[in-house]
């Protein structure tokens, strides 16, 4: 179980809507960061979770939340993300905080091998109830922000959007038994990411049919 935090309660932009001092499982607060893209749900998973990701954050007295920063550089390190460097669990605008498109791709590609995560991206809404101090419950329902799950073949995975990145989409679509990652950064708008997407998604399938004809 995850409380919030007045951290996590007070992160900018998109929000799961759970506020300081309400608690809510682990699992649903999932949905709460990968449907709405929740960055208060980022940093108060990465608050939950810091200490038990990263070996020596109890004795050295590191705050959790830079813990679990910590956690997923390490990560990115494993998964060889050369060009990455992470400075917090949002993706929001930091001094160092950048990644590429080819890494992106190795990190979609690693997550999607986890049955529950590909259940998370490609789920469209998702409703649960958040239990508050005194014990009041309160509804709340998020919606995935990904427009491609409404089309035929695609899975996933995620988008996000920032002034300094602009629409960037991260998605994967099957066709013919031929899976693909696509990943749009810097897109002019969020029609814009979409529509880029699926011109690459439809280019790569073409040449994979062309190559496969070429094959026969």
């Amino acid at each position: 179980i995850v409380e919030f935090s007045a951290r996590a309660d007070e992160t900018s932009g998109s929000t799961a809507g759970v506020r300081v001092g309400e608690k809510i499982p682990v699992r649903e607060l999932l949905y709460g960061l990968l449907l709405p893209s929740g960055n208060d749900a980022s940093v108060a998973l990465a608050e939950h979770f810091g200490s038990r990701l990263l070996e020596d954050c109890e004795a050295s007295e590191r705050d959790t939340y830079d813990c679990f920063v910590q956690a997923m550089n390490d990560m990115a390190s494993k998964l060889n993300m050369t060009q990455t460097g992470f400075m917090n669990p949002n993706g929001l605008p930091e001094e160092g905080h950048q990644s590429t498109a080819a890494d992106l791709m190795k990190l979609a590609h690693h997550a999607m091998q986890n049955p529950l995560f590909r259940e998370y991206v490609a789920t469209p809404q998702h409703g649960c109830t958040v239990t508050g101090l005194g014990g009041y419950r309160r509804n709340l329902a998020w919606k995935n922000t990904n427009r491609l799950l409404k089309m035929e073949g695609y899975e996933g995975i995620k988008t996000g959007t920032t002034n300094a990145a602009g629409a960037c989409l991260v998605s994967q679509g099957s066709r013919d038994g031929e899976t693909l990652i696509v990943v749009i950064l810097g897109a002019t708008s969020s029609d814009a990411r979409y529509v880029d997407a699926r011109n690459l998604f439809r280019w790569a399938w073409q040449q994979l049919a062309s190559d496969s004809g070429e094959g026969n």
